[in-house]
């Protein structure tokens, strides 16, 4: 049995695909707009909400933190606002989960792919559009991912797994929000 199965009853009816069209690019800038804010929310308001859901320090975690917040957000406003056109909740519930959890490692990785090339950033000014060029390229992917899982019958199994990792990638974003992990690429001293 595969975990997911295509039941038609997410797919938009017709003339509805202009507006979710429509619709992903209003949610592409949202995502990307709440992105930006929490990379300074902590910084403007340091108070312990912002510490768990922005950004402390210039780290590849922190940015993946704020991707995760930042697409949660925008997913639950979509499900108030399309509440009645969505077909099982639950799925609707466990696709989003399971891109909020994905697409970070997938914006960081095209990020990481300049200096996997040798490429470096001549100055701030062109790393930082490079950086959002990757960012929105990667809440793009995100909302491809939307429109691939819109429409699929998610079994309880591949739910439960979906929720243990969601589950996971929340605990981590927000303990180590007070205790900021070791990088990624790096040797941990003492090994």
């Amino acid at each position: 049995m595969e975990p997911f199965r295509s039941t038609g009853e997410n797919v938009p009816a017709k003339g509805e695909s202009v507006k979710r069209a429509h619709l992903a690019w209003w949610k592409l800038i949202g995502v990307w707009a709440l992105f930006l804010a929490l990379h300074f929310s902590y910084e403007t308001f340091p108070n312990t909400l912002f510490k768990l859901i922005g950004e402390e320090g210039e780290t590849t975690f922190f940015h993946m933190k704020m991707l995760f917040f930042a697409y949660i957000a925008v997913s639950l406003v979509d499900l108030v606002v399309r509440r009645g056109s969505i077909g099982r909740i639950g799925d609707f519930l466990a696709s989003r989960a399971l891109i909020a959890v994905a697409y970070p490692w997938l914006t960081i990785t095209m990020w990481f792919s300049a200096e996997a090339l040798g490429l470096s950033m001549p100055n701030l000014a062109v790393e930082l559009v490079y950086a959002n060029v990757a960012t929105v390229l990667g809440i793009y992917v995100a909302l491809r991912l939307e429109e691939m899982l819109d429409g699929v019958a998610v079994r309880p199994a591949a739910k439960a797994m979906i929720g243990v990792v969601f589950a996971c990638a929340l605990l981590s974003y927000t303990a180590f929000s007070f205790k900021v992990p070791m990088p990624f690429f790096t040797t941990p001293p003492g090994f």
